[in-house]
């Protein structure tokens, strides 16, 4: 109920301004539930913001299509508690899918999508899906990259994610199923899914909250295991944060440059190899090096395409 509230605020919150009939259909709203009215500030305070934030145009910004006035800000908002990643990671939060759409999203572009049975999709940037809700059931056709999905409850229709050679099937539950090269993983946080194999040679699994597997494409069975911290600190990239807890230098620079114009590049092969612990903003990698310029005593270049990271031949060995 929350998560259809926040979101239907923040659609209130984008008609700006507002026809006389509009206006009636807003009190009407404001008047069904407590919560409206506090859902309605909060998404208007977002926005709010949101349009002080885009004042230089970031890095990373796709502009939407054109389209009709009450479209017409650049950032969208999803519901008052998700405003991800300003500056080079675009947040974009578009209208609610159809039951037939085809959703790509660029690099650096995170957006969060309401779905039209109520469900919500967080896709990471470069990905590229297909959803189909039909009558009978819904279906989405994940051709590359990661997304989270909200599964609305409704068991006359299941929800199933076909990811070339994996499936997942959910009720009422959250998940997220990345699918990088052929290779592909599922991970559960909240609830449970079946999943299986697409050329049907095992037998349907069950993953609890909390619990992964990871499918190859030699044909072998999947990796199963539990591991709820690790999974939440991956999906950190749906508020624009990088959950660091002993990566390896080399590891997180690869998930910056997925989100930013300006690269990171490691220079040292020994640097590379040191591993970090902490939480950074996606879209600030120059923030990034300046704490591993305190932290590991890492030499810094800055040009405008790149930030150079090396051991810094000052430092006392």
């Amino acid at each position: 109920m929350r998560d259809a509230i926040e979101t239907q605020a923040a659609r209130w919150a984008l008609r700006h301004p507002l026809s006389p009939d509009e206006r009636v259909a807003l009190d009407a709203w404001l008047a069904e539930h407590p919560r409206h009215a506090g859902a309605l500030l909060r998404a208007q305070a977002a926005l709010s913001s949101i349009d002080r934030a885009i004042a230089p145009e970031p890095a990373g910004v796709v502009e939407e299509p054109a389209a009709p006035a009450w479209r017409s800000r650049r950032w969208v908002l999803a519901g008052a508690g998700s405003i991800a990643a300003a500056a080079a990671v675009t947040a974009v939060i578009g209208l609610r899918a159809t039951s037939a759409d085809h959703v790509a999203t660029g690099p650096g572009e995170i957006r969060r999508m309401p779905l039209a049975d109520g469900s919500i999709a967080a896709i990471d940037a470069e990905s590229e899906l297909r959803i189909a809700l039909a009558k009978d059931a819904r279906r989405i056709d994940l051709a590359r990259g990661q997304v989270w999905f909200q599964v609305a409850k409704d068991r006359q229709r299941p929800f199933i994610v076909d990811a070339g050679i994996a499936k997942v099937q959910a009720v009422g539950t959250a998940f997220s199923v990345t699918r990088m090269g052929d290779d592909v993983r599922i991970a559960v946080t909240e609830g449970r899914v079946a999943i299986w194999a697409s050329n049907a040679s095992g037998a349907v699994s069950i993953l609890e909250a909390g619990e992964f597997a990871a499918f190859r494409s030699d044909g072998t069975a999947p990796v199963t295991g539990s591991a709820p911290s690790a999974i939440e600190r991956s999906l950190a990239w749906r508020e624009g944060e990088i959950a660091l807890e002993g990566e390896t230098l080399d590891e997180a620079v690869a998930a910056f440059n997925r989100y930013n114009r300006q690269q990171l590049v490691v220079r040292d092969p020994a640097l590379g190899r040191e591993r970090l612990v902490g939480l950074f903003q996606l879209n600030n990698p120059a923030g990034f090096a300046r704490t591993l310029e305190a932290t590991l005593d890492a030499e810094v270049t800055v040009t405008a395409k790149e930030i150079s990271l090396s051991r810094n031949k000052n430092a006392t060995k």
